[in-house]
Order: structure tokens, then C-alpha cells, then sequence
């Protein structure tokens, strides 16, 4: 009998893409749609589902993985192994040409996988809190490492430096532009590697992901990263005296872009750039905001202030331009006309 051609409740929106056939026993012939609604076996059915799909997905992962390591134990003896092949009669050579196919073909399988059904994985951990570790292990994204390959948070930890406690991350449009950041090079300069997000959907996944395996997950555009500052004393005493010889520098630029800046200070995350415009921990991203200013029913003038992107901005101590700047401002604090307009212009041209 059909009670209801359209069953929402036993699977959850991100797995909408699986398919298959429920056998129950338990479940009575002469059914209502409302007990079916308010029955607790539904309720059980549905967990168990989605916890055998989550299984079947991570058991489709962890094949390719498995035989990818397999693959570089073997490859030692590899020329060996070819050696042999060429004296074995044809018929032979065929048959293992095909087991070899085989076996390369299963990592590709979820690499594909990732490809068509990769951003429900991305909407389950934003939206199911109770199986999210489970799907963050399925997850998987670019990095600087390898910028062509896919990688997940478990083999980025296992790459991760000795001192380093937080997962890394950069959002942005393309990826292209997020591997041409003036603030990634100071970060691949030391040797840490960053993942690269160049999905919508990547950032509100970070942002319900906060930890993962007891490690922070950060943005590096975000001003409370301080992996760069490291225990070095030496270097905390050369940052100080930086930062007190370009207090007049940072005190002018603050007066100068008035509420555009939350703060202005000068910075050792910056390798080649003059300055870089971080945000608050708190709040909205820079991108973020512009994913939702692009909202097609977003009233801008009803957001809240609290959420909007706060801006940080902090200075390239090395750079020459800042040299230049610092001694600008100083002459013209003595002077009784100010700072020209040309050196304000050029700060709001660099802003």
C-alpha cells in the first residue's frame, strides 16, 4: 500500500543523493502517515542509515589509501618486477596488466566521488553536529603542498611541523588567486603548509569545524594567528622595537583611515608585501562578507555591525615603501602644514 511517495525524514538533506531499499520487519502493514511520522523504529532506521552510509563512503576512501601506500612500498621493486614480466610468456603479461588497472582504478573511485558528491560532505558537517567528526574525516581539499592533488586533514597532519599545533587555512575566489597571496609566502617561506579553499561552501565549513583531532583550525587572513611569532626571544625583542620605532607611522595611519581599521600595527607575517588587511577572530571574514553581500535577498543595511569584517591593519616593517612612509609623517609632525596630500593619497591607493 502506498502511504507516502515523497519520505524526507530517513535520510538527511546532504545524503539526498543516496539511493537503495529499506527491508523491515518491524514495521506494521496497516500504517497511518501519521504513526508513520511519530514512530520511534523511524527515528532508529534513519541513524542506522546514515551511519552505514558514512561507513560505505570512509570504506571507499580508505581502499584507494591503502593501496596508494602499497603502491610506494612497491616501487622499489618495481624495475626487478618488470624485468621478470618480460620473460614471462604474453598471455600472463595481459592478465596482470589488468589486476594492475584494477588496483590503481579504486583511488580514482572516491577521488570521483569527491568531485560530484564532495560539497554534501561539506554540508553534512555543517549540518549534522552528531556524525561531524566522522565526516571530516571524508574530507578532502587542496594545499600548498601539492596544489594539484586532493589531501585530507589526516594526512595534513601527518605533514604538519613538530611546533605546530593548528591546522592551517587560506579562503578565497579561485585558486590561483589564493596561491598568490602576499600573506601565503611568509607561511610556505617557513615551511607550513595551508590548505587551499577555493569553494563557497569551504569557509561555513571551517567555521562549524573549529577542531579537529585536538588541533585548532584556522584561517591565516585571521589577526589572532600568532603560529609565526614562534618562542623566539630574540626575535619577540626585534618585533618591540619595531614596533615602537614605527609608532608614529601606525598612530597617523590609524587617525588617517579613522573607522575603516579596527587597529593598525606592524606585522611579521608579511615576506614581500607593504601591508596586509587581516580580520577579527570574531565576526565575519573578509570573504565571508562578500559571499554575503552577493546574497540575492541580503539587506545590507539590516546586517549587524557586530558580524561585519573588522579590519586589522598591519604594516611590512622591511618593506621599503613603509621606510619611506615613516620618514614622511615624521618631518611633516614637525613641520606646521602636515602631511601632504600626495603621501595621503598613496596610503589610500596601498589601503
Amino acid at each position: 500500500m502506498l502511504i507516502t511517495d515523497s519520505f524526507d525524514d530517513l535520510m538527511p538533506k546532504y545524503l539526498s543523493f543516496v539511493k537503495g531499499v529499506v527491508d523491515s520487519d518491524d514495521l506494521p502493514l496497516n500504517v497511518s502517515r501519521e504513526q508513520l511520522q511519530q514512530m520511534k523504529m523511524i527515528k532508529v532506521m534513519s541513524k542506522k542509515l546514515v551511519r552505514k552510509t558514512i561507513e560505505m563512503i570512509k570504506d571507499m576512501a580508505e581502499e584507494g589509501l591503502e593501496e596508494e601506500e602499497e603502491e610506494d612500498d612497491e616501487e622499489a621493486g618495481e624495475e626487478e618486477e618488470a624485468q621478470e614480466e618480460e620473460q614471462d610468456e604474453q598471455p600472463e603479461d595481459e592478465a596482470e596488466e589488468d589486476d594492475e588497472e584494477e588496483e590503481t582504478s579504486t583511488p580514482e573511485k572516491y577521488k570521483k566521488f569527491w568531485e560530484n558528491f564532495g560539497k554534501s560532505i561539506k554540508l553534512g558537517v555543517i549540518e549534522d553536529s552528531s556524525n561531524r567528526l566522522k565526516l571530516a574525516k571524508l574530507l578532502r581539499f587542496k594545499s600548498t603542498n601539492d596544489p594539484e592533488k586532493l589531501t585530507s586533514l589526516d594526512e595534513y597532519i601527518s605533514r604538519m611541523k613538530d611546533d605546530q599545533d593548528t591546522i592551517l587555512y587560506l579562503a578565497g575566489d579561485t585558486k590561483d588567486s589564493i596561491l598568490k597571496s602576499p600573506i601565503l609566502q611568509k607561511y610556505k617561506k617557513k615551511g607550513y603548509e595551508v590548505l587551499v579553499l577555493d569553494d563557497p561552501i569551504d569557509e561555513f565549513t571551517t567555521q562549524h569545524l573549529s577542531e579537529y583531532e585536538k588541533r585548532k583550525v584556522k584561517s591565516i587572513s585571521k589577526d589572532d594567528l600568532s603560529i609565526l611569532d614562534g618562542n623566539d626571544e630574540d626575535a619577540k625583542k626585534k618585533l618591540q622595537k619595531l614596533k615602537e620605532m614605527y609608532k608614529p607611522l601606525t598612530d597617523w595611519l590609524k587617525d588617517h583611515l579613522g573607522k575603516q581599521v579596527e587597529r593598525v600595527s606592524v606585522s611579521n607575517k608579511l615576506d614581500e608585501a607593504p601591508l596586509y588587511i587581516f580580520t577579527s577572530q570574531y565576526g565575519y571574514s573578509a570573504r565571508m562578507e562578500k559571499i554575503n553581500k552577493a546574497q540575492a535577498f541580503a539587506n545590507q543595511e539590516k546586517a549587524p555591525s557586530y558580524m561585519l569584517a573588522k579590519k586589522a591593519l598591519e604594516i611590512n616593517p622591511h618593506h621599503g615603501v613603509m621606510k619611506v612612509l615613516l620618514e614622511r609623517i615624521k618631518a611633516a609632525s614637525g613641520s606646521e602644514e602636515g602631511v601632504d596630500a600626495e603621501t595621503k593619497e598613496y596610503v589610500d591607493l596601498l589601503f
